[in-house]
Formats: structure tokens, C-alpha cells, sequence
């Protein structure tokens, strides 16, 4: 496909916490998770149009894109922030 299936961003609340958002247009699927690493709100069966409008036209200004698909490293945290978001933050 070429297409990237899974992307993870990092979003900045006001108050300094930072969520991590995981979406992935090939499932319809947009997953937010609290500074804790617990999921917080779960999107499912969406389009893969409206996750990409989602992206691009919200996370793409408020949050940090950090990769595209996972790493293992990254699978094996599980739901914890990786240590790198960080770096991302504006």
C-alpha cells in the first residue's frame, strides 16, 4: 500500500499534560490516552476520510506528530508515553 496504517501524536493541553493520540485510517480508529497511559476516549468504525480530516485538520495543529507506525519499543511500553515526546514538544 505504501500508505502509513498508524500514527502516534503527542497533544499538549493547556495545563501541561500531554495525551497521546493513536490513529490509524485503515481500522477507523482514533484512540486518546491520559498522561497515565489509560485510555480516555475511543473513536471506532469511522471512515478512513474522516480520520484523515481528523489529522489533518485538528491533530496537525494542536498535537505533535511523532512517528507513523509503532516501533516494537514502543508496542512492548504498551500504553506508557514513550520517553522521546518530550523532544516533540513545542
Amino acid at each position: 500500500m505504501g500508505e502509513e496504517e498508524e500514527k502516534t501524536w503527542a497533544w499538549l493541553m493547556p495545563g501541561g499534560k500531554v495525551y497521546r493520540v493513536v490513529t490509524n485510517p485503515v481500522e477507523g480508529t482514533i484512540k486518546v490516552y491520559d498522561p497515565m497511559g489509560k485510555l480516555a476516549k475511543q473513536d471506532e468504525k469511522l471512515s478512513r476520510e474522516a480520520v484523515k480530516i481528523i489529522e489533518r485538520n485538528f491533530l496537525e495543529t494542536v498535537a505533535t506528530k511523532v512517528r507513523g507506525k509503532e516501533t516494537e519499543t514502543v508496542k512492548e511500553a504498551g500504553n506508557a508515553l514513550p520517553d522521546e515526546i518530550g523532544m516533540y514538544i513545542r
